[in-house]
C-alpha cells in the first residue's frame, strides 16, 4: 500500500520493520528531522542520548556483538560525525555490524560556507572520513532514495563478513514528503552466510582430518559469528582433537572443556601453542591469522606450516591462504561446514588413530603445566595487589552468565590469558583495532542487548581515564554495570616493551606522573561518586571479592577502583612472542 512520508518517516520506520530495537546520538541541526520521526516510533526504537558520539558508536559494536542484531549510532555533520569515527573504524576491523548514520547539510546550499559543512576539496565531504571504515558509505539527496538504501545497508552490513555501513542524508531528504510503498516485513532474516563447502572440497577435508595423527582446531572470531560453538564442540570431540582460539573466538568452545587449550599466540598459553606448533592437520575456522595470534607470524610461535597442514574455513575470500597456504580452503559459512563434518564422519563411522590419545594425554600434561604455573599468579596474596589475584577473584565472584567486555591494553592480557570463558559471547574483547574506550563504553551496549545478564567492564586506568564521559550515561540510564578498574598508573601496555626495547627508566608518554615525579593515579571511585554512581576503591587483597560481589549484585551502576602491582604483567611462557623490528 503506497502511503506519504516524510524521508526521516521512511528511515525511521525502515528500520522499526527491520528489527532495529536502539539509536544512539547526539542530534544538530542536520538530523533534527530523523530524531522527531524517532521520537514517533519510541514504542520500538529506543533513544540512548551519550555524552559524546564515540559511546555510540563503540556502544553499538558492543551491541552487535552479544545479539548479533545492529545497532543505530547517528551524529551530526562534520565534527559530530568525527566522533564517532574512532568505533566505527574499531568495529570495521573486527568484523562488528552497525548502521552509522549522519546528517548533511542542505543540497542547494551546499559548496557555499554551510555552517559545519566539510568542503574544502569537495562539497558535503562527511562520507570520506569514514571510507575505509566501513564496507560503503551512501550519500542520499532524495527522500524517494531512502527506502532502497536503508534495505541495502542494513543487508550489506550483516551478510558475508560483518561490518559497519553509513549513510550520509542530507536535510532535504529528511525532510521532503514522498509517496512511497513500505514492504510488509517485520524483520530482514539476518544471514552469516549460510553457504556450504562443495562436496568435494567437502570430503577432501573429510580424508585429512580421519587419518590425521595430531589434530588440532584454531576458532577465531568467525566461529563465534557464525554461531557454531555446539557444532565445534561436537566435532572437537568426535576427532578427539585439541581447540585452541583466537583472543576474538575465545569461548566458541567452553574453556572448561577438557578439550580447549586456550589462546593462540603472543600471550598464548602453552597448551594452546603447543597443539598449534605439533599439529600434523590444522582446521582452521574464521581467523585472519593476525599478528598477535601468529607471534608476527614467526616460525613456530606457534604456527610451522608446513609441514602442518592447513584447512581454511571462512566466509572472506581474501582470508583464505592470505598468509599460511591452505592445502584445502573452502569460503562458506562456518556452522553448515562443521555440521557436514559431523555428519561425514560418522558416515564413515571414522575410528580416532590410536596415537590421539597419546597426542592429547602430552598437551593433558601441558594443561596442568600451565595451571600450575599461572596459580602463583591467580593466588597471590602479595602488596600491592597482583592483577592476577584480581582476575581470579572476578571469575569467583561472576556468574556463568556473566559478561565480560574487556578494554586493551595490559589489564586485558590478563582476562584474554587466564579468565575462563563459559560459553560464546561472554568475554568481549577488540584485537583488529584495539581502540582504548571500547569497554567502558561499550559497556553501554552490551547491556542494552543482555539486559538479564550481570555485565562487566574491565578496564585500565589509562582507557578509564579517556572515557570518563560514558559515567553520566550509565547514571542516567541505571544501567547495571559493574566497571572494574584496574588501576597501575601508567600505560602498562606502552611501558612494557619500552623497557625491554631502550632499557628501564626510558618512559616518555607512558607514566603518569606529577611535575616532580610522583605517581599520579586517578581516584575513580571519587569521579564516580560525584557523578551518582556508587563506587569503592579497593587497595587490599581481601577487599577485591566482596567489592566485586557487591558492584555485580547491584541493580544500579558501579564502579571499583583497584590500585594494582605497577610491575606485574602477564605470563609469557606460553611459547609466543612479541616481535619488533631489530634496532640498527
Amino acid at each position: 500500500m503506497t502511503t506519504t512520508m516524510r524521508g526521516a518517516e521512511i528511515v525511521a520506520e525502515t528500520l522499526v520493520r527491520l528489527g532495529v530495537t536502539h539509536v544512539a546520538g547526539i542530534p544538530g541541526h542536520t538530523v533534527l528531522d530523523f530524531v522527531d520521526a524517532v521520537f514517533d516510533r519510541q514504542d520500538h526504537l529506543t533513544p540512548v542520548l551519550p555524552r559524546n558520539e564515540e559511546t555510540a558508536a563503540f556502544a553499538s559494536d558492543a551491541f552487535y556483538r552479544v545479539s548479533h542484531r545492529p545497532m543505530v549510532a547517528f551524529a551530526h555533520i562534520s565534527v559530530g560525525s568525527a566522533n564517532l569515527l574512532t568505533g566505527v573504524t574499531n568495529a570495521y576491523l573486527d568484523s562488528s555490524a552497525m548502521i552509522v548514520i549522519t546528517g548533511e547539510s542542505w543540497s542547494r546550499i551546499q559548496g557555499r560556507g554551510a555552517y559545519q559543512e566539510l568542503a574544502r576539496d569537495r562539497d558535503a565531504g562527511t562520507p570520506d572520513m569514514f571510507r575505509g571504515s566501513v564496507k560503503r558509505s551512501w550519500q542520499v539527496h532524495r527522500a524517494d532514495r531512502l527506502l532502497e538504501t536503508v534495505l541495502k545497508a542494513y543487508q550489506l552490513a550483516t551478510t558475508g563478513r560483518p561490518g559497519p555501513v553509513h549513510l550520509d542524508v542530507t536535510q532535504d531528504a529528511w525532510a521532503d514528503r514522498v509517496e512511497v510503498e513500505l514492504p510488509s516485513i517485520d524483520s530482514l532474516a539476518r544471514s552469516l552466510g549460510g553457504s556450504r563447502a562443495s562436496a568435494p572440497a567437502t570430503a577432501a577435508i573429510l580424508d585429512l582430518l580421519e587419518h590425521a595423527e595430531r589434530p588440532a582446531i584454531l576458532a577465531g572470531g568467525g566461529a563465534v559469528l557464525a554461531e557454531a560453538s555446539e557444532e565445534l564442540t561436537a566435532l572437537a570431540e568426535l576427532l578427539g582433537a585439541p581447540v585452541a582460539t583466537t583472543v576474538m573466538g575465545k569461548g566458541s568452545i567452553s574453556e572448561h572443556h577438557p578439550l580447549a587449550m586456550g589462546i593462540s599466540g603472543w600471550i598464548g598459553t602453552e597448551p594452546a601453542n603447543s597443539a598449534l606448533r605439533d599439529c600434523d592437520v590444522l582446521l582452521a575456522l574464521g581467523t585472519r591469522f593476525a599478528e598477535t595470534d601468529t607471534s608476527a607470524w614467526s616460525a613456530g610461535k606457534p604456527f610451522s606450516i608446513p609441514p602442518t597442514r592447513l584447512i581454511q574455513i571462512d566466509v572472506d575470500p581474501g582470508e583464505i591462504s592470505k598468509y599460511y597456504q591452505a592445502e584445502v580452503g573452502a569460503v562458506c559459512d562456518i556452522r553448515a561446514v562443521l555440521q557436514d563434518l559431523i555428519t561425514g564422519l560418522n558416515e564413515r563411522s571414522a575410528h580416532p588413530p590410536r596415537s590421539r590419545q597419546q597426542w592429547l594425554g602430552t598437551l593433558g600434561e601441558a594443561k596442568e603445566k600451565w595451571r600450575t604455573e599461572s596459580e602463583q599468579y591467580l593466588s597471590s596474596d602479595a602488596v600491592p595487589i597482583h592483577t592476577g589475584r584480581v582476575v581470579a577473584e572476578l571469575r569467583a565472584a561472576l556468574p556463568d552468565d556473566g559478561l565480560v567486555i574487556s578494554d586493551v591494553g595490559n589489564a586485558h592480557k590478563w582476562v584474554a590469558q587466564q579468565f575462563a570463558a563459559p560459553r560464546p559471547r561472554s568475554v568481549l574483547s577488540t584485537m583488529g583495532g584495539a581502540a582504548m574506550g571500547f569497554g567502558p563504553c561499550g559497556a553501554v551496549g552490551a547491556q542494552l542487548a543482555a539486559p538479564g545478564r550481570p555485565v562487566v567492564s574491565w578496564v585500565g586506568d589509562g582507557s578509564m581515564s579517556m572515557s570518563l564521559h560514558v559515567l553520566p550515561t550509565v547514571v542516567e540510564y541505571n544501567l547495571p554495570i559493574t566497571y572494574v578498574v584496574v588501576n597501575d598508573a601508567m600505560y602498562g601496555a606502552v611501558k612494557r616493551p619500552q623497557d625491554a626495547r631502550y632499557g628501564p627508566g626510558r618512559n616518555l608518554f607512558s607514566v603518569f606522573q606529577k611535575q616532580g615525579g610522583d605517581s599520579y593515579r586517578l581516584d575513580f571511585a571519587a569521579i564516580a561518586n560525584a557523578m551518582g554512581m556508587q563506587a569503592q576503591r579497593v587497595t587490599r587483597v581481601e577487599e577485591i571479592g566482596p567489592a566485586l560481589r557487591r558492584g555485580i549484585a547491584a541493580p544500579h551502576p558501579f564502579l571499583v577502583d583497584i590500585d594494582v602491582d605497577p610491575s606485574t604483567f602477564v605470563p609469557m611462557t606460553g611459547g609466543g612472542t612479541f616481535v619488533m623490528p631489530a634496532l640498527g
